[in-house]
């Protein structure tokens, strides 16, 4: 091909793309505009049940009354999100399939895994931040039993390593491990299966507190047989406006919270992006599920938005990653 004839056929191409740009962005348009136009699949990699199945449904119920279609909940459990996870990376960007997930699919599993079969910044588009939850600092009321976070602390430093502390996650094991190093004491972490087993251990008095999610205490708490000493976000809890933070306690840098979001995969458009995200902002605001998610210690994250979960993920991939590395966590 001769110079004259690159030029022609390049000239062409050029005439090609301006023509057809326009009427892609234009189609794009047109099916964003038109969406939903079916049912909505919301990917839930939890077992059904639970406080994040809960928080999920409840969430979707409100957030089809404002898109004008069904949402439906759909439990992928498994591999700490993984299963859930890869399902949606690979759905088609339209809007049909989005995913509920926890802080742990984006900024601990990359950590805690050392073949993650996604990356959490390219796979996914970041839609809204939904809800959040602190670690909180729970014992028993019996006679006996530790009376605050500086009576924890002082026992601790009496007889090192003597004081038994349950933890499940991941996040409340690398809180209580933050805390022990901020308060300068040595305590010996528990670990469990799942909450409801640390519940039940802190109640018998097999362990002298734990570091967990709120949920499962509810009941013990209104009995009065177990009461939160504190919690490990930045702020306090608007659930329990009368339990401090452990910061306000003097226990500096232990602000370990709990997050969920929604996220479609890679590509999705932003008009449907912003659409999805403005009817949670709405539906996590409405008295009803507020009320609903403080029993499960959950509240309505303060800033919603696409930008606010991307500026979350990336914040806490930075400070979790070198925690990790530090405990020497992995799960594979």
């Amino acid at each position: 091909m001769n110079a004259r004839r690159v030029c022609r056929f390049l000239g062409l191409l050029a005439a090609l793309s301006a023509g057809l740009l326009p009427v892609l962005s234009t189609a794009q348009g047109s099916a964003a505009a038109a969406w939903p136009a079916r049912p909505i699949r919301l990917v839930v990699p939890f077992v059904a049940g639970g406080g994040a199945d809960v928080a999920a449904r409840l969430i979707a119920a409100k957030l089809q009354t404002q898109l004008g279609q069904q949402v439906v909940v759909d439990n992928k459990p498994g591999g700490n999100t993984l299963i859930g996870a890869q399902e949606v990376m690979k759905a088609q960007p339209d809007g049909y399939t989005l995913l509920w997930s926890i802080d742990q699919t984006f900024v601990l599993n990359p950590s805690l895994y050392n073949r993650l079969p996604y990356d959490p910044r390219k796979d996914f588009t970041p839609v809204a931040l939904a809800i959040t939850s602190p670690t909180a600092v729970i014992a028993r009321t019996q006679p006996g039993s530790v009376g605050d976070v500086h009576e924890l602390v002082r026992r601790a430093k009496a007889d090192p390593g003597k004081i038994n502390i349950g933890a499940a996650a991941i996040l409340s094991q690398m809180a209580l491990e933050e805390f022990n190093r901020s308060a300068g004491i040595e305590t010996t972490r528990v670990p469990y299966k799942g909450s409801a087993e640390v519940a039940q251990a802190t109640i018998a008095g097999d362990i002298d507190a734990a570091f967990d999610g709120m949920a499962p205490y509810v009941q013990f708490v209104k009995a009065g047989r177990a009461k939160i000493l504190a919690v490990t976000s930045a702020r306090r809890f608007s659930g329990l406006p009368d339990v401090p933070t452990l910061d306000e306690l003097g226990y500096k840098g232990v602000d370990f919270s709990v997050w969920f979001g929604v996220v479609g995969p890679a590509g999705l458009p932003p008009e449907i992006a912003k659409r999805v995200g403005d009817g949670i902002d709405w539906a996590i605001r409405q008295p009803d599920v507020v009320e609903k998610l403080l029993v499960f210690g959950f509240e309505p994250a303060g800033q919603t938005s696409a930008l606010a979960l991307k500026t979350r993920i990336d914040s806490d991939l930075g400070r979790y990653s070198p925690v990790i590395r530090r405990l020497g966590f992995k799960l594979d």
